[in-house]
């Protein structure tokens, strides 16, 4: 699912707690936002979601979803598969995320139309399934587009030490990133113990919207952090307009390497 989502979203790393204290003092505010960007999420993964739809009165709308990462040297695979309910059952997502720093190619299957569209780079700044993340959110940034600088190098989240970055499009990519993106500034909250990013702010092109992202609920699953909620608010001019949630359940790393998963065959057959 942010970084990356699969969607983003949720590449974690391991790191002691001299190792935290030391990088506190010497890396700079981009070396931690790679190191959050590249950290360590398995060769492969599979986990069951939920996208909770909840808009400005409380009412939810539930997705279940079955999702598989594969990562190898030269890029990242992600799929999606819509499970429930009937209105999305057989919908599916997929992205190739390059390692070589070219663009990602997207692909979204609708059952109703029988036809696997590719999802253009203009695009990937729209809603995704609905939800207030993007499909940039879902897909992760190229950091390389960006510059980094520290806002404060002793922040708390919920007791926690972290890094407080911002986050702002170098000029010569800043109408690539607000194309694809919709973004025009964010800060980033990262871990000092784990380089997980845990809260964001995130300031749109859209004069008054405002978004908030936060990642609850981590968990160490074979030996990796996990978040398992992910959760992104709107809020314009002050106030919130609606949210979402990806709840994540029944991880497993590191236990498939089917590279035929990660088709536009696969993606209209869905789930066997």
């Amino acid at each position: 699912m942010m970084s990356r989502y699969t969607a983003c979203l949720l590449m974690l790393t391991l790191s002691t707690g001299a190792m935290a204290t030391a990088s506190a003092a010497t890396l700079t505010a981009r070396e931690i936002a790679v190191k959050s960007d590249t950290r360590y999420t398995g060769d492969s993964s599979r986990a069951d979601a939920q996208l909770i739809l909840i808009d400005r009165k409380g009412r939810e709308r539930v997705r279940d979803i079955r999702t598989y990462t594969l990562d190898n040297a030269e890029m990242e695979k992600s799929i999606s598969f819509f499970v429930s309910p009937t209105d999305v059952a057989g919908t599916t997502y997929m992205n190739y995320d390059y390692e070589d720093g070219r663009d990602d190619d997207s692909w979204l299957y609708l059952p109703a139309l029988k036809q696997v569209r590719r999802v253009a780079a203009g695009d990937k700044s729209g809603s995704f399934m609905g939800s207030d993340f993007t499909y940039s959110d879902i897909n992760g940034v190229n950091t390389d587009w960006y510059n980094y600088s520290m806002l404060d190098a002793d922040a708390e989240v919920d007791g926690v030490p972290v890094w407080k970055i911002e986050s702002t499009p170098k000029p010569e990519f800043a109408d690539k990133v607000e194309g694809e993106t919709g973004y025009i500034k964010s800060h980033l909250w990262i871990r000092k113990d784990n380089f997980v990013q845990v809260q964001g702010q995130i300031w749109t092109e859209r004069k008054g919207r405002v978004k908030f992202f936060s990642a609850q609920q981590l968990e160490e699953i074979d030996g990796i952090w996990t978040p398992l909620r992910l959760q992104m608010i709107s809020v314009r001019n002050n106030e919130k307009e609606h949210a979402s949630v990806f709840q994540f359940s029944n991880y497993v790393y590191n236990q498939h390497t089917d590279e035929e998963l990660f088709t536009t065959q696969s993606m209209q057959r869905g789930i066997q």
